[in-house]
């Protein structure tokens, strides 16, 4: 009788078919898990396991011992009764072996467990289990009791009571009743832990602690540690992407967010482009036939040379051209041919889409954005193609080829040969995921110490004036060497652990070859293969290894292009909060007429800049708004140009809301110069150019005549092509002001906003300007924003603007009779600040300013502007000597004296310490009162906030 007794062919189908039973379900319902973010959910969720993880991993190990014990039962039988055991039999342990074990290393070592694919699993287990063993003690009734037998009955018991435990026990973790959560409060210490980390409760996964501890804010593995620019757009991108996935509940439904993102991907309404898709598909089964058959036809080449009947050279021309058609130059080259046009045809298109999208969107996002968090944005369409290419053109082919590879060994070397590469394959995917995963930390200090070294050498080169000017060129000198030599200590650290993970894989697939290779020989010396056969062996794996190296780093490259793409998808989802509307009409200018109606806005919805603003301005007027910084006068602005939106109330040119009409009609009748005006890195022509891009030589040089900038020009090297580079960067500040002044001018605009448009400029520089800004003004509606009121006591009305209201508005003498915060603004710009405010006296005549002297017969000190400018142009004296008047005469200091109740500050008032009492020039009683009287009759539509501040 035979040592091992055959079994029968439903009992050997059956220990074929359960492990890949167990394995296929547990495979399945897993990514069904990750895909419903089960994982996810349970860490959300925090409750007590019920089992306990630690007694199911106990059960499970002495479960998993059974298959190693009946293994060695085997062995020791195989080697004292010198019998082959049934190949079935072996097969089924080493597969349970495998696959059980898979469940034991994710059990014991995951995080988070979601119970019903080890639960699923065990039932599977339990019915073949249970089957077998029936069949087995039925077929053993008729078979002679040995020991062996014994033995392995008796571990089959065993293993039936250790699996119905399992089942049991989990079937009682479901059904008892667990108790509510704790709260993050309840499980979180109050203690730090002595390694100096917070101390947090862990919670059923097991998690790694990083959640904040109850009084404290997380923190990343070093809160010393900079974050830096890319680091933090990858932690808002994986944020952003795990919030998404929290709110669809499955990776299916988040997916299928970037489904805005198709037509751009898909070449729609472009046949050609689609028939070069489905013809690289067809490529692609090409290439895949080829893998197949070029080992084959190496075993073919070999099998004849051992045949001295035979004939090679046929089998060697069919191999040279297999080789060729899958070479770069064959089938490939085809691939590559068609798949190109479609490849960039999505880049090209989702990185003018997005920059498209972006240039629409209003000021608000452009505010919050940086413009490399844009440009990071725009260039992450190349990874929504990457992502879409590593699917469909690498890892389907690659999954294509193994399962055939499988298959094809299977066949030719038997079921332990598929066995080997099933395990070496799995072995290896799980061991090199789990050496990616440990590798993230030495990464990222890598990537961080690159970055630091970038940021110190950048900041040296940079700020050399100012390293120089204070003598720290050794201090960075030793800065950036510190930083060098930590950068190469982490790219060490790095390479070397890279190193040491390609030494484990390349183990793993050593082993399996070697396994493979000595199965094959024995079947060689057992004439049941042939040594082409073993060839063809090598080269399948050889073959086989880009592509487990492939899907081994799939995940992390996949989740990497997510998380890039998650930018671009956040942008594109992003709406403008300004609309143009459906089919709005273009603006019909008349006169220029504006007006603001209760005009309140916010720019975070909480805090209103603007609070009941209502003014109105007939056209052809010059508006300039005054005030203090953060007042709104900017804010008027940029509402008036529909930048953004007001939250209440409405603005209207020539009786039309600007938000019914067309927006880029209406932003074509205003021109701006901004007090900080930015230019393109191109050339003097084509920034003033900008203004209006039809514009011939002749009109940017008239331009740039009226805004004095045009001699300047000339002396420069190059002239109107000098390059201003980056920003303007190259030109000195009022030269930059005045190219986005030229550049105004050539719009010949018919609303202009002045935003501080002459604040970077020189005295007489700015008298030129204002002389063409008269010319450009002129018949124009005029809005002027203006620190320097200076440059503004001319404009037909003055508004000042405080707090987001219009407190005072008039005429610069109105306003001055009127004694409010406008008198109180120009009082600090223009006079002079004597050492003794007592000896400040105004002669009794009232009709001219006596200038200020000191009385101690010292130099009189002129107050500083609040601008740093200086308009005043008042006669100092030392000494003692006279103070020249305005009509010629001098007068001794001591007998100038101001008239009582004329003065603009009064005691208890806010002025600034340094600024002089002062008499205007219209001196009248009655002046104050007409004019007062007559600025109320003039504009009628205020907000009914204005009114006298009290100084």
């Amino acid at each position: 009788m035979a040592a091992f007794a055959n079994e029968g062919a439903v009992l050997v189908a059956l220990k074929y078919l359960y492990p890949a039973a167990v394995f296929l379900y547990y495979l399945a319902s897993s990514l069904l898990a990750t895909c419903t973010l089960q994982a996810l959910k349970k860490t959300q969720n925090a409750r007590p396991e019920r089992p306990g993880r630690k007694a199911v991993v106990c059960i499970l190990g002495l479960f998993l011992a059974t298959y190693v014990v009946q293994l060695t039962i085997l062995g020791i039988q195989s080697i004292l009764e010198k019998a082959v055991p049934l190949e079935h039999q072996v097969i089924n342990f080493l597969s349970c072996t495998l696959v059980f074990g898979i469940l034991f290393i994710q059990l014991r070592e995951s995080d988070t467990i979601v119970w019903y694919p080890f639960r699923g699993s065990w039932f599977i287990a339990l019915f073949f289990e249970v089957v077998i063993a029936v069949m087995t003690v039925l077929d053993s009734g008729q078979a002679v009791k040995t020991t062996y037998n014994m033995l392995h009955m008796a571990v089959l018991g065993l293993r039936l009571v250790s699996l119905l435990t399992l089942t049991v026990w989990t079937c009682l973790g479901i059904w008892t009743k667990a108790r509510p959560p704790a709260t993050d409060q309840e499980r979180q210490s109050l203690l730090p832990k002595p390694d100096g980390n917070e101390a947090g409760t862990q919670g059923t996964a097991g998690s790694s602690g990083n959640s904040p501890t109850y009084g404290s804010t997380a923190q990343s593995d070093n809160a010393s540690d900079p974050e830096f620019s890319w680091e933090r757009r990858q932690r808002e991108a994986r944020e952003s992407m795990e919030k998404r996935l929290e709110e669809v509940g499955n990776w299916w439904e988040y997916a299928k967010g970037f489904a805005i993102l198709f037509p751009y991907i898909w070449p729609v309404g472009n046949p050609t482009l689609q028939l070069r898709a489905a013809a690289v598909m067809l490529c692609l089964l090409i290439s895949n036939a080829l893998h197949l058959l070029i080992p084959r036809q190496t075993g073919i080449i070999m099998d004849n040379l051992g045949d001295s009947s035979g004939s090679p050279w046929a089998a060697v021309l069919g191999f040279a051209l297999l080789r060729l058609a899958a070479s770069e130059s064959g089938i490939e080259l085809v691939r590559q041919w068609l798949w190109i046009p479609v490849k960039y045809y999505s880049q090209d298109a989702l990185t003018r889409a997005s920059f498209s999208h972006m240039m629409n969107l209003s000021a608000d996002f452009h505010d919050s954005k940086s413009s490399s968090d844009m440009m990071m944005a725009i260039q992450a369409g190349h990874a929504v193609s990457n992502a879409i290419e590593n699917v469909l053109l690498a890892a389907v082919p690659s999954l294509v080829d193994m399962c055939v590879a499988i298959v094809y060994l299977s066949i030719t070397f038997g079921p332990y040969e598929g066995l080997i590469t099933v395990a070496t394959g799995t072995v290896y995917i799980m061991l090199a995921t789990r050496l990616v995963a440990e590798s993230k930390s030495a990464s990222r200090k890598r990537v961080n110490a690159i970055y630091q070294e970038h940021h110190i050498r950048h900041a040296g080169l940079v700020g050399w004036q100012t390293v120089s000017t204070f003598n720290q060129i050794g201090f960075e000198d030793n800065r950036h060497a510190n930083a060098v030599t930590n950068r190469w200590l982490k790219e060490q650290q790095y390479v070397m652990n890279w190193f040491v993970s390609i030494a484990f894989q390349t183990i793993v697939l050593t082993a399996g070859l070697m396994a493979s290779a000595f199965l094959a020989v024995y079947r060689i010396r057992n004439e049941q293969a042939t040594p082409g056969q073993f060839a063809m062996l090598l080269m399948y794996w050889a073959q086989l290894t880009s592509p487990l190296q492939f899907f081994a780093k799939l995940g992390k490259g996949m989740s990497d292009n997510f998380i890039d793409a998650e930018r671009l998808l956040a942008i594109m989802k992003t709406k403008s909060t300004v609309q143009n509307k459906k089919n709005a009409r273009p603006l019909k200018f008349a006169s220029g007429e504006v007006v603001f109606e209760d005009v309140c806005f916010s720019y975070d919805k909480q805090k209103n800049i603007l609070n009941g603003v209502s003014l109105q301005v007939p056209g052809g007027l010059t508006v300039a708004f005054v005030g203090a910084t953060g007042a709104g006068k900017s804010t008027l602005l940029k509402l008036l140009t529909r930048f953004y939106d007001v939250t209440g109330g409405s603005i209207r040119i020539d009786g039309e809301d600007i938000r019914d009409v067309d927006l880029f009609s209406l932003r074509d009748r205003v021109g701006i110069v901004p007090q900080n005006p930015i230019l393109f890195d191109d050339t003097i022509m084509n920034n003033v150019r900008y203004g209006k891009i039809t514009a011939s030589d002749e009109e940017v040089f008239e331009a740039c005549k009226a805004a004095s900038i045009h001699d300047k020009i000339l002396s420069f090297t190059n002239g109107y092509e000098t390059r201003v580079g980056e920003r303007g960067v190259k030109l000195s500040g009022g030269e930059l002001q005045r190219v986005a002044i030229a550049r105004a001018i050539l719009k010949q605009p018919d609303i202009v906003l002045l935003d501080e448009a002459t604040s970077a400029v020189d005295t007489d520089t700015e008298q030129q300007i204002q002389r063409s800004f008269n010319k450009l003004c002129q018949g124009r509606t005029t809005f002027i924003v203006a620190h320097r009121l200076s440059t503004i006591m001319n404009a037909d009305r003055i508004v000042v603007v405080e707090n987001g209201k219009i407190i005072e508005q008039g005429t610069h003498d109105e306003l001055i009779n009127t004694n409010g915060r406008y008198a109180d603004l120009w009082s600090k710009q223009v006079f002079l600040k004597p050492k003794d405010d007592d000896s400040a006296k105004v002669s009794d005549d009232g009709k001219t300013l006596a200038n200020d002297s000191c009385s101690e017969r010292t130099s009189t000190e002129p107050s500083e502007p609040q601008d740093g400018s200086t308009h005043s142009r008042v006669a100092q004296e030392g000494d003692g000597k006279a103070v020249q008047e305005s009509n010629g005469k001098a007068t001794q200091e001591s007998d100038v004296k101001a008239p009582e109740g004329k003065k603009c500050q009064k005691e208890g008032s806010r002025l600034n310490p340094v600024a002089p009492e002062f008499t205007p020039r219209s001196m009248a009683a009655t002046a104050t009162n007409t004019s007062t009287k007559s600025t109320s009759a003039a504009y009628p539509i205020v907000s009914s906030t204005i009114g006298k501040t009290g100084t």
